[in-house]
């Protein structure tokens, strides 16, 4: 008789931890769904990228585009002959600094090998 009163303890006890896991885990789940939707609807600031201008003239495609800080603005160039990427940026309208040259051609190379998981 005792030995199936231990056994209906140690059940009891099993099932109590059981239950008291479950409420644990379902309470921090609702705080991070609460604290998910509270984030939601505050609405934080999504950075986006945004492009200015396209101009394509000849061989050349030029795009303005806002750059790292709010008075620099950033011109790129595609050079359809020579496959080329030409990064420049332009510090509130005045100082133009060639950034980076990049070729095409290696630029998708790279990144299609990337996404598959491999180094360039």
């Amino acid at each position: 008789m005792n030995n199936q009163q231990n056994q209906s303890n140690e059940t009891v006890c099993s099932t109590n931890r059981q239950q008291r896991a479950a409420q644990i885990t379902l309470s921090v789940s609702a705080i991070i769904m609460l604290a998910l939707i509270a984030i939601q609807s505050i609405g934080l600031p999504v950075s986006t990228a945004t492009a200015g201008m396209v101009s394509k003239t000849g061989n050349y495609t030029a795009l303005t585009a806002i750059g790292r800080t709010k008075s620099a603005e950033m011109l790129l160039v595609i050079d359809d002959r020579n496959e080329d990427l030409l990064v420049y940026n332009a510090e509130q309208g005045r100082d133009i600094e060639l950034v980076a040259r990049e070729s095409l051609p290696d630029l998708f190379t790279n990144a299609r090998a990337q996404s598959l998981g491999q180094r360039p």
